[in-house]
Order: C-alpha cells, then structure tokens, then sequence
C-alpha cells in the first residue's frame, strides 16, 4: 500500500510519497516497473523524478570488492613490516584500510542518520520506498498530481503480486477526476433551472431575456476576474459557479421586476428605490465570502474568493448594464411613440 512519508516514518518535511511494499525484496522490481514507466513517458511529461529506497545506500557488487579490499589491506600490512611505511605514514593510512573482519553492509548496518527516513515507527527497515515528483512545485499543479498519481497508482510485480497506490496523490487525483466529471453536469443544470425559473416568473417574453442576458454577462466578468486574480477551479471553489447563478440572477430579476412594474422611467425608479435594497443584499453575502478569505485552508480561502469575484461580477451587471439596457429601450419606445404621433393626420 501507500501511505503518506511522514505518517510512514513519524517524520516531516518529505516532499515525495512513500510506498509501504509487503516485503523487502518487493523493492527491487517494483522500482524496475516504475522507472520502465517513467522512461516511456515524453521528456516534458515525466510522472516523477526517480525512485529512492534504502538499498541506494548499500553498496554495489559487495561480493566482488570484499576480497580486493582485503587485499589491499594485507598488502598495506606488509609494506609497513618490511618497513617500507614509517609510523607516521601508517598513522595516515591505517584510517582509510578496511577492517580484518569486513562483512557485507546490510540494511540494518546502515548508520541511524542515513536509516532514519527509509525506517518505520516500529523499527522496520527497507520497505518504504519514495517516489520522488519532477519538481516540488509540480504538486500543485492538478494536470501533474493525475500523471503523478497514475504513474504508480496500480503495478503488478513480476510473481503476479499487486502494489496499490493511495496517498494525497491519489486522493487528490481522484477528487479531480470527480470534479472534473461533476461539474460540467452541476453548471448545466444550475444554469438549466435558474433559467427555466426565470421563464416561468416573467412569462417569457423580453423581461426574461434581459435577465438572463444580465446574469450571462455577470458570468462573463466572473470567468474574467478568475483569469486576472488567477484563480484556479478546484475541488471546492467549483460550486462557486452555481451559487452565483443561483444569488447573481436575483439582483436582476428585482431591477427587472421593479422596472417594468413602474413602466415608463421605470428604470431610473428602480435604480434608486431598488438598487440599494439590492446592493446590500449583495453586501451582507459578499461579507459571509470574504469570511471565508481569512481560512487557512487554501480550498476554502479559494472559495471564498471565487463567490466574492462571482457576486461582485453580477451585482456590476444588474446595478451597471441592465438599467442602461432598460432605459435604451424605453428612450427607443418613447421615439417610436413620438414618431407614430406625428405621423397620424390631423383631425
């Protein structure tokens, strides 16, 4: 299984994840498959940076430099018998000569500061190995955590043994994945009832449209202050597109309804009879957003920011544009009417 470095090993500052195989000689090939993974990948979309297990810091090929190792220290011994080496040059060298009884380094050989990452709370030692992402920076990034996540979110060893991936990297993957499935589906249909209570409230008709219109362009400016603010979609913030639909249509439908209840001039009458009404309703929600600004957490910091741009955007657009659109029209209908007046014969 995977679990997160520092609950692993009870200490912090690990930037990678830590795999917890079942056995130590699981390490071996399951680095092989990851690496064999990461190698097929493009150079710019490498899921991680390397592999590192305890074994690293083993020495290679042990059997094999042993004995020169011996040789050389037997050899280094003779030298000083024959006199060859004074004293002082042994005191030099005898430092650096391996002992008689030199054994093969193990894993519990290795020395407390080097084990100590690699080494479990209850002692245990070789079993975590830690995958390394390309960059620290990378893990912020939603398009890096899914190609890191994937990368070792499932491996079959070669004795047909199974190594699952979890962890914040796969959790956040999956969370992403179902975001990105739901909101499509949570946008369409918030935006399919808000605009199907519209219809019903005005009867269709041209008060509908301006509404809508109203809230469209409130959207718009929404999805613009996200690009200026860089403000990223995730797993939280999302449902700030629904909920301003939901509160941004209202600012308009009270101008609309007020404006076409007074009829002519009715737009200037709601403006100043409604529009402050509307301007703090709209207050009194963006305080209860920017509330939200002061967490610690960054998912909620985020969606309080997102619902502030969102509810400052649709207020702009019910208080700015929609009366102008209001008064153009009546300013249009009143020169219709001025011009059929003239055009009638004299009695």
């Amino acid at each position: 299984m995977l679990i997160p470095a520092d609950a692993a090993t009870g200490y912090v500052g690990s930037d990678g994840m830590a795999i917890l195989v079942d056995r130590v000689d699981q390490v071996g090939p399951l680095r092989t498959a990851l690496y064999a993974r990461r190698d097929a990948a493009p150079e710019a979309l490498k899921p991680f940076d390397s592999v590192v297990a305890l074994e690293d810091f083993i020495p290679k090929d042990q059997a094999e430099k042993i004995p020169i190792l011996l040789e050389i220290r037997k050899k280094v011994e003779k030298a000083r018998k024959r006199k060859a080496l004074t004293d002082e040059d042994w005191a030099k060298v005898e430092r650096y000569l391996p002992p008689p009884d030199l054994k093969p380094v193990g894993l519990e050989d290795l020395p407390e500061g080097v084990a100590r990452t690699f080494t479990e709370i209850d002692g245990t030692r070789g079993r975590i190995v830690y995958i390394v992402p390309t960059s620290p920076t990378m893990t912020e990034d939603a398009r890096y955590v899914l190609r890191w996540a994937e990368s070792f979110r499932k491996t079959t060893l070669p004795d047909e043994s199974v190594v699952l991936g979890s962890g914040r990297a796969v959790i956040y993957a999956d969370m992403w994945s179902a975001v990105i499935d739901a909101v499509p589906v949570a946008v369409f249909a918030s935006a399919l009832a808000v605009a199907l209570v519209v219809l019903l409230t005005f009867r269709g008709g041209k008060a509908s449209l301006l509404v809508l219109g109203s809230l469209l362009i409130g959207i718009a400016w929404m999805v613009l202050g996200f690009t200026l603010f860089d403000v990223k979609i995730n797993f939280l913030n999302f449902v700030a597109l629904p909920i301003t639909f939901g509160i941004g249509v209202d600012y308009a439908v009270n101008i609309v309804w007020r404006a076409t209840r007074e009829g002519e001039g009715g737009a200037l009458i709601a403006v100043r009879e409604t529009g402050g009404a509307v301007v703090l309703a709209s207050m009194t929600t963006m305080l209860g957003y920017l509330a939200l600004v002061g967490s610690t957490n960054f998912a909620v910091r985020s969606l309080g920011v997102a619902a502030a741009i969102g509810e400052i955007a649709t207020l702009l657009s019910a208080m700015l544009i929609l009366p102008g659109v209001l008064m153009w029209f009546e300013r249009r209908r009143a020169r219709a009417k001025a011009t059929s007046t003239a055009s009638e014969p004299a009695k």
